[in-house]
């Protein structure tokens, strides 16, 4: 039987409803969002089927939902598949989170206290900072990195060919953006962002996570798990902690994860979670990537292999 993955998508897939059917339809689903609510001591399960969605963008609610939902979904899948099915995790951004936990390098009460103490400290973060983001696409890394170094900006994700988002300061973003087809020859979107994820402006957020994950026990990952700071994969507990830390202010290499997948023998995939963001970079990346969605109920699960 071919190997198949599970990956799980970052921030900005977050969407009023999620979740909802697999909770109506799978008790699994709602007792993992009812267990979320009392350990946050909030009503998770309402902010993601009822939105609003201001609150849900938030970084300190945001990233709980999006894990949950993620885990949830990931846990029905299993149920509906077979637990042995998946031979490797891996998520973009805070979807490693989910990655982890989905391997069981902690539990799932664990990642939802990380996820609680990461949300906090990165909207923290981007409330003592003015970050922005911008998307260049259709550019080569090496005039990207020219960019940069114009601009005094930073790239934060690495998303396939011709896909790398930048972060930094709101003015010295603007300023690449104007700029942008001229050096790269590509061409800028600007991200309705909060801040500038993934890069230097999150020292804070990385230090304060760091200081937070000293206490939290991490085993080794019962599956494969790829680092979105090296693109490959790791299992020793400490190095995924300071990974896992690092990311906060490195770029994601998403690009290499699946690549590293795919030497790996892994090209067909699960995305767990909301929205098909991660489907549609697959497809822009490789021919031999097949990914299907899967956040709610109804959601095709068959290959057809």
């Amino acid at each position: 039987m071919e190997a198949i993955g599970l990956i799980f998508p970052g921030q900005g897939t977050q969407a009023v409803g999620m979740g909802r059917s697999l909770t109506v339809h799978y008790e699994t689903a709602a007792k993992l969002f009812r267990e979320a609510g009392d350990i946050l001591g909030d009503d998770l399960a309402k902010l993601c089927f009822e939105g609003p969605i201001e609150r849900l963008t938030e970084s300190r609610y945001c990233q709980p939902a999006l894990f949950v939902h993620q885990f949830a979904a990931a846990k029905v899948l299993q149920e509906l598949v077979g637990y042995n099915q998946f031979e490797l995790a891996m998520g973009l951004s805070i979807g490693e989170i989910t990655a982890l936990a989905i391997a069981e390098v902690f539990d799932f009460e664990i990642g939802v206290k990380i996820v609680q103490n990461r949300g906090n400290f990165i909207q923290d973060a981007c409330e003592k900072t003015d970050g922005g983001m911008v998307s260049i696409l259709g550019a080569s890394v090496d005039s990207v990195k020219k960019l940069c170094n114009l601009c005094g900006v930073e790239m934060s994700n690495i998303n396939g060919p011709g896909q790398i988002v930048l972060s930094g300061e709101r003015s010295k973003i603007r300023h690449a953006t104007e700029i942008a087809t001229e050096i790269t020859g590509g061409k800028a979107m600007t991200l309705n962002v909060a801040g500038a994820f993934h890069s230097s402006l999150m020292e804070p957020a990385r230090n304060r996570f760091a200081e937070f994950l000293q206490k939290v026990p991490f085993q080794a990952p019962k599956m494969k798990v790829v680092s979105n700071v090296t693109g490959e994969i790791m299992s020793d507990p400490e190095q995924i902690k300071a990974f896992l830390i690092q990311q906060i202010v490195s770029p994601v290499r998403w690009w290499d994860c699946m690549n590293t997948a795919k030497r790996a023998g892994v090209t067909a995939f699960y995305q767990c979670g909301a929205g098909k963001t991660l489907v549609n970079m697959a497809r822009r990346m490789d021919d031999v990537f097949r990914v299907l969605p899967f956040g709610e109920y109804g959601d095709n699960i068959q290959f057809g292999l």
